[in-house]
């Protein structure tokens, strides 16, 4: 009997950590939002930007929405050359970039001119929105 009531305490306990550890999470992620809801992020023109760049296997087509000049996503639309095992190593450093607001990461290791390709194509789409260019109007999926 003391082992089953001790078991059900444990599990109880694992559940509330479980949701508190996400109640947490999204109350930074509230936080985080409500900061850049309150000011401007370093990049000056909002939109849609594309850069690319030399990759392992040749040009990376690179896309970075900018939003409230902040970078809100990054995403590679082209890379027909590339080596498709590389190229999806080094589009984890995609999550850096948009955690740390800047293309200024490092590469992944065994990949790293692929990561190359991605980080000076969005550093190319953000010199973009930094002189001001226009761009492309972020989509109605974006929230605009």
């Amino acid at each position: 009997m003391n082992v089953a009531v001790i078991g059900a305490l444990a599990v109880g306990f694992s559940l509330w950590a479980a949701d508190a550890n996400a109640a947490d999470a999204m109350v930074q992620k509230q936080i985080q939002d409500a900061e850049r809801a309150a000011t401007r992020g370093p990049y000056a023109v909002d939109g849609v930007f594309t850069g690319t760049a030399q990759g392992y296997g040749g040009p990376v087509t690179t896309q970075v929405t900018v939003k409230d000049g902040y970078i809100d996503a990054v995403q590679v639309v082209d890379a027909p050359n590339e080596d498709g095992p590389y190229l999806e190593q080094a589009i984890k450093l995609i999550d850096d970039m948009i955690a740390k607001q800047t293309p200024n990461v490092d590469t992944v290791s065994g990949a790293t001119f692929s990561s190359a390709g991605i980080i000076n194509g969005a550093v190319q789409a953000l010199e973009a929105s930094s002189s001001g260019q226009a761009g492309a109007a972020a989509s109605a999926e974006d929230g605009e």
